[in-house]
């Protein structure tokens, strides 16, 4: 019964707020985490989710559930999507005075370990992102960002146009939280986790790009991770 009902408090979180939301977020902010007990936490960003406080807040709220990433001690990523940067200046100012805030963090704060945070700029996109349920993830070292940006174009536009995407992609600039192994971050959705792994085998023209980029980036870590809750 508890399930169901955090099944059902999840399902209300899906609010008009987020299909309000642009598909294609200028900024992104995403919170990583260690939990061992998910309901609490989505429990509490669900109830934030319902009040008037959230509703005024300029942001797209996502929580994912990090599901192959190999040895990465990371359970959770909560995404805050910001359609530009006044939006995040804006959002961050009001949420620290809201009291509903404030309380679910209690919550949050008790039943989490943080991990990482990071601050993340579009540098190309294309889908809608929130009709997606699994991404693929990979975490880059990108040299010649121009150049490498350039061949991801090409790439993503002969995978829409063959059929090989049919989810949200995109490619992010890490501005806040970049190591000397992480620089870049590229994702790829499907509406569905077997939807997603249908697509995985690799394409000609996906060959064709890792030989163009070969010397242009070097992939640190490749995940696959699945919405819990959007919000």
């Amino acid at each position: 019964m508890k399930n169901r009902f955090l099944s059902f408090c999840l399902l209300l979180a899906s609010s008009a707020t987020w299909a309000a939301a642009s598909p294609t977020p200028e900024f992104t902010a995403i919170y990583q985490i260690k939990t061992e007990n998910q309901a609490v936490v989505a429990g509490a960003w669900a109830r934030f989710a319902q009040s008037e406080c959230r509703k005024n807040l300029p942001a797209a709220f996502r929580i994912m559930r990090e599901s192959f990433n190999g040895d990465e001690d990371i359970s959770h990523s909560v995404i805050w999507n910001f359609p530009d940067a006044q939006a995040m200046q804006t959002t961050f100012s009001r949420i620290r005075a809201c009291r509903e805030w404030a309380d679910a963090q209690q919550v949050i704060d008790r039943a989490r370990e943080p991990k990482s945070q990071l601050l993340l700029k579009t540098l190309a996109a294309g889908g809608d992102y929130t009709q997606d349920q699994a991404y693929f993830v990979w975490q880059l070292r990108i040299s010649d960002e121009a150049a490498y940006l350039a061949e991801y174009r090409k790439l993503m536009a002969d995978q829409e146009e063959s059929g090989q995407v049919t989810g949200a992609w995109g490619l992010w600039r890490v501005l806040g939280g970049a190591t000397e192994e992480v620089t870049h971050i590229a994702y790829a959705g499907a509406a569905s986790l077997p939807a997603l792994l249908s697509a995985s085998e690799p394409s000609a023209a996906f060959t064709k790009f890792q030989s163009k980029v070969s010397k242009l980036r070097k992939i640190h870590r490749m995940n696959i991770n699945r919405v819990l809750a959007d919000l």
